[in-house]
């Protein structure tokens, strides 16, 4: 009783968790969902199925020329639901694609613009994707009870051993998200758990044909669903030809019986449900797979070697865990720790001790080997899953863990088994517990904040800088708080918008943002609707301030320092002159700042240090243009703006050239300077036409930007004449 409460728990919990990433996630951000969708709206609306033709439906994509038995089971559930306008009820975010495997993008992480058509209470095409996500979370259920009976036929006595699998697997995120979508996957899933069920109870049980039957149609029924059916095919008839062996009195003997039992039963069973697909895709596509389909929209056959393939390892073993949206969501590193964890201690303890669980090796022969076959046998199939996949990953991009998991029940029942060798009773309740805060960390604290819409709120906050700008398309800028003061390359500034819509507009505008470094370059955009891509100005209400909380990233390749200034404007596709807003600056600084040169040369008002100068070049003519390079060591702050005095002059004599100018022409003032920055610099000083020969003494020195008042120039600690210095000598050589 106390088992069966147990596995109760565990299923619910995963119902709950599941069902509630179908609804928090919104409809179509997860790979190709929205095409596993229109597939099944094609074969309900048209009573046949879709092909992919040389100008190919872009909303079926290559799905059009998956295996269809998903689809006509979708479609089944669908029929009922009136679809007439789904094609033209769905937005396409027309900036989507930027995001779409990125997990670096900040905005458009959606393909989608997700309306209030999607709020409850649901209809037309929104009511059909949740019934069909639904449904798929129910073969998921089917898939963990799977696991449980597999595991409840090799150890029947051991409750443990029976649970804990059935409990990491229901408390994967990746499991939980997929099995919240719209895809094949959870068929093919589920029907892979089915048939290793089966062949688990024929190897250790007397082989009838009633269960061979069953096993051909499990097969049958998943090569209908995804080409890893095929792989199942093949990997059974292997299966069933060790477990021969292994009752077999001798090599010869029984073959023939085998042969015909395997070849009646499974083979020609399966080619009875499935070849006529096979057909089909032959004369459609001279592929009876239909593989090079899927390679053709995908850009074609990539030729990648293995090499190439073994490279993206790190992104299929990530997304075996716990990778969302359009794989451009991931989850904190801890996730991935906690599931690395298991794994390794996982591994670790099968090797120590779990391995004599399944296969004793005190008298090794070849009946000990045959009679512990099974697991080598289920390890068999997930490297061929994963062979497969390899083989696919050749030709197209395909790195993505879920399509290893209809190897799902041998890669449970060995975690499981690793982790129970250790015998530590509080890891059955503590590994459980750390997958189950995983994925609901993954739903709450991932999932749902990457698709969350702005807040709406009455006023401006005290907390935001007032702007009240009229940006165009009826938007007005009310204000601005920028909440990142200092940053460095390739980190992230971040701000809030405060919008308001006098009049809701009927096409949305496009939002621009740029960040702009030293001489106006571009070290950082953003381009997309407002909402980070998901809340379009026509979806708004009016009058109500929409506070949206954006965030820009700093390019790694950025000058710095440098007070970078933010831009906003509006856009649309008619090329409408909206006006251009400055809303704010941040500081980037390096993420390292250099070692100052050496010793102090002077010092500028107690605060700032010459610790370098050099000159080029020293020996010039009449219109020439020198370059002097300036290092500034800053000791504390200098909190107002200076200038630089740059003068070639005779000493007490008007300046014959300046070359005066804020550090870093003002990209970089010094009134944000801060004490141990070390200031790389430049000035350019141009010699005037009619200047007469001789050497002219250069000078540097330092004043207010707003007063013009000289600062206080020493060296060591001495005051210098006039607050300046000489820091070298200019010769000029008349033609």
């Amino acid at each position: 009783m106390k088992q069966k409460l147990s596995l109760l728990l565990i299923l619910a919990i995963y119902l709950a968790i599941a069902l509630g990433y179908g609804v928090i996630n919104p409809l179509f951000e997860a790979p190709d969902e929205h095409r596993h969708f229109f597939t099944a709206v094609y074969i309900a609306e048209n009573h046949r199925l879709p092909f992919v033709a040389e100008n190919h439906d872009l909303l079926m994509g290559q799905e059009a020329a998956q295996p269809p038995l998903a689809y006509m089971l979708f479609a089944a559930l669908i029929s009922p639901v009136d679809l007439s306008t789904a094609r033209e009820d769905i937005w396409y975010n027309p900036f989507g694609t930027q995001g779409l495997g990125n997990a670096e993008a900040l905005t458009n992480r959606n393909l989608f613009i997700h309306g209030r058509a999607e709020q409850w209470p649901w209809a037309g095409y929104v009511l059909a994707a949740h019934l069909l996500r639904i449904f798929t979370t129910l073969l998921g259920l089917g898939t963990l009870l799977g696991i449980f009976g597999s595991a409840r036929l090799l150890w029947p006595d051991n409750p443990a051993k029976q649970l804990l699998p059935t409990a990491l697997a229901a408390f994967l995120p990746q499991f939980s998200f997929q099995h919240a979508t719209i895809s094949n996957d959870a068929l093919i899933i589920f029907l892979c758990t089915t048939a290793l069920w089966q062949l688990i109870w024929l190897w250790q049980n007397d082989i009838s044909i009633t269960r061979l039957l069953g096993l051909g149609i499990t097969i049958g029924l998943a090569a209908l669903s995804k080409n890893a059916g095929v792989l199942l095919l093949f990997f059974a008839v292997g299966f069933l030809a060790l477990r021969h062996w292994q009752t077999a009195v001798s090599w010869q003997t029984g073959w023939a019986r085998w042969l015909w039992q395997t070849a009646v039963t499974i083979v020609l069973l399966v080619l009875l449900i499935a070849g006529w697909l096979w057909w089909r895709n032959w004369q459609l596509y001279d592929d009876w797979t239909a593989t090079n389909q899927f390679i053709r929209l995908s850009g074609g056959d990539r030729a990648f070697t293995l090499g190439q393939v073994l490279a993206e390892s790190g992104g299929l073993w990530r997304s075996l865990f716990a990778i969302f949206g359009w794989a451009n969501l991931l989850a904190p590193a801890w996730v991935y720790w906690i599931w690395n964890g298991l794994a390794l201690v996982g591994l670790v303890g099968f090797l120590r001790t779990g391995m004599k669980d399944w296969l004793p090796i005190r008298h090794l022969n070849r009946q000990s080997l045959i009679t512990n076959a099974l697991p080598i046998l289920l390890a068999g199939w997930v490297l061929t899953v994963y062979a497969g996949l390899m083989l696919f990953m050749l030709r197209t991009p395909a790195a993505q863990g879920r399509l290893l998991f209809p190897a799902l029940v041998p890669l449970a029942l060995g975690l499981a088994t690793g982790l129970i060798g250790w015998h530590w009773r509080p890891l059955l309740w503590l590994a459980p517990v750390l997958a189950l805060l995983t994925t609901v960390y993954c739903l709450f604290g991932v999932i749902r904040p990457a698709y969350q819409l702005p807040v709406m709120l009455d006023s401006l906050p005290a907390t935001a800088t007032p702007l009240n700008e009229e940006m165009g398309a009826g938007l007005w800028l009310r204000g601005v708080a920028m909440e990142t003061e200092t940053a460095v390359p390739d980190s992230i500034v971040w701000f809030t918008f405060y919008w308001q819509a006098d009049t809701v507009p009927d096409r949305p505008p496009e939002l621009v943002i740029d960040l702009l470094g030293r001489d106006h370059t571009p070290i950082g955009s953003s381009r997309g609707y407002h909402g980070r891509g998901m809340f379009p100005a026509s979806a708004w209400p009016a009058d109500r301030i929409i506070a949206d909380r954006m965030g820009v990233r700093v390019t790694d390749e950025v000058a710095a320092p440098v007070l970078a200034q933010l831009h906003v404007r509006l856009a649309d596709r008619q090329a409408t002159a909206y006006p251009t807003q400055f809303v704010g600056a941040v500081k980037i600084v390096p993420t390292t700042w250099p070692k100052a040169a050496g010793i102090a040369l002077a010092e500028v008002d107690g605060r700032v240090q010459v610790t370098a100068v050099s000159i080029a070049p020293q020996q010039t003519h009449p219109g020439d243009v020198i370059t002097i390079n300036i290092e500034w060591q800053v000791t504390a702050p200098p909190q107002t703006n200076w200038t630089a005095l740059v003068h070639l002059a005779e000493l007490g004599q008007p300046p014959v050239a300046t070359g005066d100018s804020p550090p870093l022409h003002g990209d970089y003032p010094t009134g944000i300077w801060a004490a141990g920055e070390i200031i790389i610099d430049q000035y350019h000083l141009t010699i005037p036409d009619g200047l007469a020969n001789g050497r002219y003494p250069l000078w540097l020195g330092m004043y207010h930007s707003v007063n013009g008042e000289r600062l206080p120039l020493t060296i060591n600690g001495e005051a210098q004449p006039n607050q300046i210095t000489q820091i070298g000598e200019i010769e000029v050589l008349a033609p």
